[in-house]
This record gives C-alpha cells, sequence and structure tokens, in this order.
C-alpha cells in the first residue's frame, strides 16, 4: 500500500510539473509563418492599421517601422498573415501605437482599452470571417469578366492620388471564382483621378493596382456600397454619380475633440452645372442645427455640449444636382486634460492667409487643458520674417503677441503652449505680408492642434520595452528640447539663492528646467542641489519644480 502510495503521488507530482511547464511556456508565445493575428479597429478608428512584429532580444522582426499593413477583413475588423517566427508585437496607424504587446498565439483578436498612444488591449479567440488572401490569386483558368464595360450591374471606383500612370481591379471570391488573371481588368478613367470598373456579379474580394506588383493596395474587402478607394490614403470614401462630386471632405481635427474648440470645416467639390452652395448642419445631443447655407466651402463649429455629433455637408448646384457627406465626432470635456490643446489662432486684422506691411498686429493663441500641476499655462510666439530673422521669444503667462511685420513676403509664426509640467504643444501658421490686403476670408481659425497622448512631453518617449535593431515603434514627434524658456518668464523683485538651482544669480524658467532635468537623470553639470529645495520639506521632487513656477507668477511672494 505504501509503494502504491508513492507511485500515485509521484505521477500527481509530474503532473504538476508537466502542466506548470506549459504555464511558464504560455507566459513567452511565439508565432510561426501562416499564424494569424486580428486587431478590432471599432475603438481606435485608424485610417490604416500595422503590424509591428520582433523577437525580443534579437534583430529578428517583420520589417522597418511601422510594420507591414494589415487587411480589412470585414467592417472593423483588420487582419495580418504573419511571415516569421516572432513574440512581440504593436499595433499602430505608423503614429498612435498600441503598448509592446507579447503575441497570444494564432487566431486571436486585440481589443483596444482606449485610443489614446501606448493603449492596451484584450485578446480573445477571433470566431468571424477568416477568408484572407495573403497575395492576389493566380487562377488556373481565368473567371468571368466584363472588362470594363458599362453593362455591368456593380461599379467600384479608385482614387488615383497616387499617380499610378494607369489602375487595374482585380476581383475574387477564390482561386478559381475572380474577374479574370492577375492584374485583372483595365479600369477606365472619368477624369480628376477617378476610375470606375463595372462588373456583373459580386465579388467578395479587390485589389487596385497599376497592372503590376510594383503598385497595388493590400487585399480589400468589396464595399457594400457605392465608395470610392483613394490609393494614397488608403482608405474608403462613400461615392454619388451625381454631378456634383465632392472630392474631400475634412476636419482641422479628428475625433475625439473638445468643448470650446474651433473645428474648421472644409469641403471640395466640383459641378459642370454652375455654382454651388454648401449647407452644413450638426447633429447631436441638443438636436440638429444648421452651421451655414451658403456659397462659403468651409465653415468653423466649436461645439459647446459633451456628447456623439454626425456633422453632414450637402452641396448643391444651380441645376438642383446635390451630393452630401458627413463626419462623426465624440466631443469630450477638457476640464481633465493634462497637456494643453490649441484650439484656435487668430490674428487682430481677421484674416487667414495675409498680414498688412508696417501694421501693428496682436496674434491670439487660445488653448484649452493643462489642469495639472498649478493649472497655470505658458506661451511663446517665434516669428520667423522672409528674410531669416527672428524675434527674442520667451514664456510668459499671457496668450496674445503683438508684433509689426516690416518686410513683404512670406511669415511663419510657431506658437507655444506649455502647461506646469513642461509638456509642450505647438502649432505653426504662416502669413503672407503685403501692401493692401486682398483676401476675403471664408474663415479666419486656422487648424487646432491636438496633444500627442494625455500626457505629452517635448521629448520623444521611448517604448517600454527594447525593439530590435534599432527600431523605435513609437510616434515620431520633434524633439522641442531647443525649445526651452531661456529667459525668465518674470523678474521678481526679491532675489534668492533658493530656486537658483543652475547657479546663475536669477531664479527663472530655466532653473525650472533644470530641475526637472535633474529629477529625470539627465545629468546637468550646473545643478545646485542644496538650492533646489524650494518648498522645504526636506525632499526634492517634482513639487519645487512648481513653486518654483508659483513664485514666477507671483502666486507665492517668496521660496
Amino acid at each position: 500500500m505504501k509503494k502504491k502510495g508513492i507511485k500515485v503521488l509521484g505521477l500527481f507530482l509530474a503532473v504538476v510539473m508537466v502542466l506548470s511547464c506549459c504555464a511558464v511556456a504560455g507566459l513567452s508565445v511565439s508565432a510561426a509563418t501562416g499564424d494569424v493575428v486580428y486587431f478590432d479597429n471599432s475603438v481606435t478608428h485608424f485610417s490604416t492599421v500595422n503590424c509591428y512584429m520582433w523577437y525580443d532580444g534579437t534583430e529578428n522582426n517583420n520589417g522597418s517601422w511601422p510594420g507591414k499593413p494589415m487587411t480589412n477583413v470585414s467592417g472593423d475588423i483588420w487582419a495580418y498573415n504573419i511571415d516569421g517566427d516572432y513574440d512581440k508585437i504593436i499595433f499602430n496607424d505608423g503614429g498612435t501605437q498600441s503598448d509592446d504587446l507579447n503575441y497570444p498565439g494564432n487566431g486571436q483578436i486585440a481589443k483596444p482599452n482606449g485610443n489614446g498612444n501606448k493603449f492596451g488591449v484584450s485578446w480573445s479567440a477571433y470566431s468571424g470571417d477568416t477568408t484572407l488572401p495573403t497575395s492576389a490569386t493566380t487562377p488556373t483558368s481565368g473567371g468571368s469578366s466584363s472588362g470594363g464595360s458599362s453593362s455591368g450591374s456593380y461599379s467600384i471606383y479608385c482614387q488615383n492620388d497616387a499617380g499610378w500612370s494607369s489602375v487595374y481591379c482585380y476581383m475574387w471570391n477564390s482561386g478559381t471564382d475572380t474577374n479574370g488573371s492577375w492584374p485583372g481588368v483595365p479600369m477606365t478613367s472619368l477624369g480628376d483621378g477617378v476610375w470606375e470598373y463595372n462588373y456583373s456579379k459580386q465579388y467578395a474580394n479587390v485589389i487596385f493596382n497599376g497592372g503590376s506588383d510594383a503598385n497595388k493596395t493590400g487585399d480589400l474587402t468589396t464595399p457594400s456600397v457605392t465608395s470610392i478607394y483613394n490609393n494614397s490614403s488608403n482608405s474608403w470614401e462613400p461615392y454619388s454619380s451625381s454631378p456634383v462630386k465632392i472630392t474631400s471632405f475634412t476636419s482641422s481635427i479628428q475625433s475625439p475633440a473638445y468643448t470650446n474648440c474651433s473645428i474648421k470645416l472644409t469641403t471640395v467639390a466640383k459641378s459642370a452645372a454652375g455654382s454651388l452652395y454648401y449647407k452644413y448642419t450638426v447633429n447631436g445631443p441638443t438636436g440638429e442645427s444648421v452651421l451655414s447655407n451658403s456659397a462659403a466651402s468651409s465653415v468653423t463649429w466649436i461645439p459647446t455640449v459633451v456628447g456623439t455629433y454626425k456633422v453632414t455637408v450637402e452641396v448643391t448646384d444651380t441645376a438642383g444636382n446635390s451630393n452630401s457627406r458627413s463626419l462623426d465626432f465624440v466631443i469630450n470635456d477638457p476640464s481633465l486634460l493634462e497637456t494643453a490643446f490649441i484650439s484656435a489662432f487668430s490674428n487682430s486684422l481677421g484674416t487667414n492667409t495675409q498680414i498688412k506691411q508696417n501694421t501693428n498686429i496682436t496674434f491670439t493663441l487660445t488653448a484649452l487643458g493643462g489642469h495639472t500641476g498649478n493649472n497655470l499655462l505658458f506661451y511663446k510666439f517665434i516669428i520667423v520674417d522672409p528674410n531669416g530673422g527672428t524675434n527674442t521669444p520667451y514664456y510668459t503667462t499671457s496668450n496674445t503677441y503683438s508684433y509689426t511685420p516690416t518686410k513683404l513676403g512670406v511669415y511663419t509664426i510657431q506658437a507655444y503652449v506649455q502647461n506646469s509640467y513642461n509638456d509642450t504643444v505647438n502649432g505653426t501658421y504662416t502669413y503672407t505680408c503685403v501692401g493692401d490686403i486682398s483676401e476675403t476670408p471664408e474663415d479666419t481659425s486656422p487648424a487646432p492642434v491636438q496633444p500627442t497622448t494625455s500626457a505629452a512631453t517635448e521629448s520623444t518617449t521611448a517604448p517600454t520595452e527594447s525593439v530590435p535593431g534599432g527600431v523605435t515603434p513609437q510616434p515620431t514627434t520633434p524633439s522641442s528640447a531647443t525649445d526651452a524658456p531661456s529667459e525668465s518668464v518674470t523678474t521678481p523683485s526679491q532675489k534668492t539663492e533658493r530656486g537658483d538651482v543652475n547657479g546663475d544669480g536669477v531664479v527663472d524658467v530655466i532653473d525650472v528646467t533644470t530641475l526637472q532635468k535633474h529629477l529625470a537623470s539627465v545629468y546637468v553639470p550646473t545643478f545646485i542641489e542644496s538650492q533646489a529645495d524650494t518648498n522645504r520639506d526636506g525632499a526634492i521632487n517634482i513639487k519645487d519644480a512648481t513653486r518654483i513656477q508659483e513664485y514666477l507668477v507671483g502666486l507665492v511672494s517668496q521660496i
């Protein structure tokens, strides 16, 4: 009995050890060629979805950043056929990206937990449509083809903004059910970069190409409604056969946006049947309202209520033909936004593209957010004249700047806004200085500037894990390290050694920057630790930097 008990116990321990090994192995799953990983785009709303994969600790990856484009399977579902042995993965649109993720195994789908940069995901088994050819299928025999004839029952369109010399359309349901052999059927040019293909039966998938493998789209799902595919932006848009052609309907910022920010809506349209009129309407939590109904092709919308909105433009020509487009928006409350948000930039002349020579002009930068630290925002304006000369910029608490242009030509204005923790965003605005202003602006609100993350910094943030091959999978944001305030926001009447952490004899914003670099473990040769405890609590931390800023703007009388 004892020996039998020992055998049973030994068997139990062996099973436990096997299960333990399996559990440990599950922490690091390695992909194999032919595996498929899926991405749910319903949260992030990327126009294109890329998949960057690598094997941790090696230089083995699936290509340079941002990786390989994923294929739209249906709706918001995108897929990527894995071409190697990898155990790490990042989903991205070339800018916003997921966190560095562990590959979960074949047939799993990732759903983002948010739409900000470095978002996390939840994994689950994918159970939807798995029809996903890895490349253009060359059939053993050609299928039926309408050859671009107008006799087809269905039509599909391609906006050739990529500049291909010709455009072909390859469609298929399976390897033996296609519209012809690769590269498909030549499409017909309708002018203005629009190409059309008419076909007599439905196909589930389509590839647009320039007649070869050199220029081609990914494997696309044929849309269920009449649409046009832009081969430059790699996105589908609604398409109408109306004589009124809307080539673009864009907003100066994309959803999500914030209340009380200026969103410029612009429509580019044309018709051979006379002048055009643009009716902009917005439908949201408070019902439907008309923003404008005139010959103006752009309008500014300033949402004031949090919620979900649909903004529509209806374009009508003098013959009564019409066409319409819509954009969906989520409008959030900026009261918790830590990084500043540039909602508008304007000038006292009320112009959009021109300023007048020898005329004093006040530029105004309107910003939201910055609710962190002492909730203060600091502003700086750098103006470059046509000869490359520039003003002497300062960070101040004023969001306006007065300037008199004396030279004819193009002036560039870089406007910065910074919160109390030195998180900075900026916008660049261009004006032509003229002797007499001739423009009649339809709208004087240049594009707002959104923060790239909820806590953006002036330097590019490194990924959470090392990436092989020197690749840094992250949005490329220009470093603003050289734009750190070089002079004080204000000169205190009372001088003190405490707070002068760089030892230059004055307490100013440079001391704030120096202290923050020290806290970030950046070596600063001039740092004086004995003068850094500005709030006298016996510790040196971010509260001391905030104390200096409060002193500079007069919130406290001494440090």
